[in-house]
């Protein structure tokens, strides 16, 4: 019986398994019966036709197997009983048990790319790896001009129902879903990204583990470029806010060899989608710019950005916000830029910001005040002069009437450009909270935007108006959806290349006007120090190139053509304004007193201070030093603003 039962367990498996199994258990049940057929009639039917040999007898058993025809041909019963026989089992297994063989291959094969469990030896492809919110969008572009590749452990058919419904048809061919766990090396494989062009690496929706896991599968794709000695441009999503920080920050060990590490996070890319690039969906929704005109040396004015709840997108917001608001009104006449938290749990969650940017909240001015209890106010102290922003915290809800009065004294201030940026979550309640404003507001030129999660129909229709008719909600913008959020210009480093590639090549006041794109893609993969924070380099040069536009606006820069000694100065100077604030967002701080004095006698500490986050050139502009290459460190900020022009004009002929 064991026996017997073994046999049935092996047949099982070898008839469910591959096609290629299954054919090679048909064809040792073909041999066998044949072989069983050929003996008998050779051995145990004396043929009617003494002149037939053995060669005779094999060919009629084969044509008599696969081609049943007259039986009555025969002379002999006994012969004729074995021809039937023969008939009888060549119709069985060729007209039944092949047909349905073909027949069930054909079915698992269409089960299979159904289920995704096909995979092709793909070449040349784009790898998004996780199906979440923002596949859809990112997978439509990508397949625009390459061919592209989703895993994910979601159904595989419910995977395709949510790519395929916002994708243009002649887009689906394009695109390939497969099963798979990303953080199984196995399943890892399969996706051939060592031919890859670019990963992207976004998880599944409503992931606990979702940050880990994507960590856990950078690592897999590593070990497989590192086997492969391939660098692969990886773009990592993650959700907690700051965690991405700190992949900013922090350099991942062992990755830079091999990996081009791109971290992003939804709350930030709209906070860049909104304040720097000023366009959704192909400027289908436009943002008015946070200077809604160019702020000069000359100008009086200052933004103000009210954000309204304290959530992950209100601290995004803040935080692109304080890396591009840097105005050369602030040299001329110290002018800061101010951003305003409200909510009903302000103190909590200030002090919890303040923790997390601790080193941040030690260089710039804040204050904390509290609507219900006037007395309760901490005033902010004028502590730094050499940043150029200012927080404020203010603790009440959205429908009191004291704060109603501070947005309506907001929106009448002159020498303000005020932006209102509503954070909530919940798209009805956000909606409710903009249509509660005081009427101030509306008639100002101030920008309300209004998070939306699913459509922004409602806001659109609101703020639509043919020209020349009266619209109070004319200044309203939605913000936040999911769909179409993800935008490939975004992820593009072409212009933080550009900016690395001056950095790196300044030893001397000059100008630099040619930007050689392979020679600059190099630079980015391959010129890096050992001791240098790779992550938080790279992430420099981001910021500063996203930055580029708001100093091109307020020093009127014009591509090609040479700045003048004037824009030259305050644009080395805001750039340096832009770059405390983001070392001071990294984590960064500035020496102590004993430090500074040990970095000034021996420049080879600079690097020991800065691999500890402690970075000497942490001061006001007109104090810096030379570097440990004996570079006066002005000059880097000299150097890049006087290739600003050159490297816009090259930039928009690459595009």
């Amino acid at each position: 019986m064991k026996t017997l039962d073994k046999l049935s367990r092996t047949v099982d498996r070898v008839i469910s398994g591959s096609i290629g199994k299954q054919l090679l258990f048909f064809l040792v049940i073909v041999v066998a019966v044949f072989a069983v057929l050929l003996f008998a009639r050779v051995f145990f039917f004396a043929s009617d036709w003494p002149e037939d040999t053995f060669n005779d007898r094999f060919w009629k058993t084969v044509l008599d197997y696969i081609d049943p025809g007259d039986t009555f041909d025969h002379p002999s019963n006994f012969e004729r009983v074995l021809v039937l026989i023969t008939n009888l089992f060549g119709m069985i297994l060729f007209a039944g048990v092949l047909i349905a063989l073909l027949t069930n291959t054909i079915y698992q094969r269409i089960e299979k790319v159904k289920n995704g469990e096909v995979y092709y030896n793909f070449s040349g492809h784009v790898v998004i790896i996780g199906c979440d919110h923002i596949c859809s969008s990112l997978a439509g572009q990508l397949a625009a001009q390459n061919e592209v590749l989703v895993q994910t452990s979601m159904d595989v058919e419910t995977a395709r129902n949510m790519l395929f419904s916002g994708i243009k048809d002649e887009m689906e061919k394009n695109i390939t879903v497969v099963s798979g766990n990303r953080v199984s090396r196995e399943d890892i494989q399969k996706l051939n990204i060592e031919k890859s062009l670019q990963v992207f690496l976004l998880g599944e929706v409503g992931e606990d583990d979702h940050d880990s896991r994507n960590i856990e599968c950078l690592s897999i794709i590593n070990e497989i470029a590192s086997m492969a000695d391939k660098n692969i441009r990886c773009h990592a999503l993650f959700n907690d806010h700051l965690t991405y920080y700190t992949f900013q920050q922090q350099e991942i060990p062992g990755i830079r060899k091999n990996i081009d590490f791109v971290p992003f996070n939804f709350e930030d890319m709209w906070a860049q989608k909104i304040f720097i690039e000023n366009s959704y969906n192909n400027g289908k929704v436009s943002y008015r710019p946070l200077d809604h005109e160019p702020i000069t040396a000359d100008s009086s004015k200052n933004v103000h950005l009210v954000i309204l709840g304290i959530s992950n997108m209100g601290i995004a917001l803040a935080l692109q916000a304080t890396h591009i608001c840097h105005f050369p009104n602030f040299v001329t006449k110290g002018i800061k830029t101010r951003i305003t938290f409200i909510d009903v749990d302000a103190e909590k969650k200030m002090n919890l910001l303040k923790v997390r940017l601790r080193n941040f909240f030690n260089e710039i001015d804040y204050s904390y005040r509290d609507f219900d209890t006037p007395d309760m106010q901490t005033p902010g102290s004028k502590k730094k002069t050499f940043t150029d922003i200012e927080f404020e915290f203010i603790k009440d809800h959205f429908e009191d009437d004291a704060l109603q009065r501070y947005l309506e004294e907001a929106a009448g201030q002159k020498d303000s450009y005020l932006t209102i940026a509503i954070t909530i979550p919940d798209s009805s309640a956000a909606l409710s909270a903009a249509l509660c404003l005081p009427q101030a507001v509306y008639d100002s030129e101030a920008s309300v935007l209004i998070r939306q999660t699913h459509t922004n129909a409602i806001v659109s229709m609101l703020s639509n108006k043919e020209e020349g008719d009266y619209c109070e909600y004319k200044n309203l913008r939605p913000y936040g959806m999911l769909s179409d959020c993800y935008d490939l210009k975004q992820a593009d480093d072409l212009m933080p290349m550009m900016v690395k590639y001056t950095y790196d090549n300044t030893t001397e006041e000059k100008v630099f006007k040619e930007f050689p794109e392979k020679e600059i893609r190099q630079n980015w993969l391959l010129n890096w120090r050992k001791t240098d924070n790779v992550s938080a380099l790279k992430a420099s040069s981001r910021y500063a190139a996203n930055y580029i536009p708001v100093k091109q606006r307020s020093l009127g820069i014009e591509e090609g053509v040479d700045l003048s000694p004037q824009q030259i100065n305050l644009a080395a100077r805001i750039e340096h304004n832009r770059w405390l604030t983001e070392k001071l967002l990294l984590d960064f701080r500035a020496p102590t007193q004993e430090e500074a004095e040990e970095i000034t006698n021996d420049k080879s500490k600079r690097e020991y201070y800065k691999a500890r986050l402690i970075h000497p050139d942490i001061k006001a502009y007109q104090v810096l030093e030379t570097d440990g290459r004996g570079i006066d460190v002005k000059l880097y900020d000299i150097s890049i603003s006087c290739a600003l022009p050159y490297m816009i004009k090259a930039y928009k002929n690459k595009k």
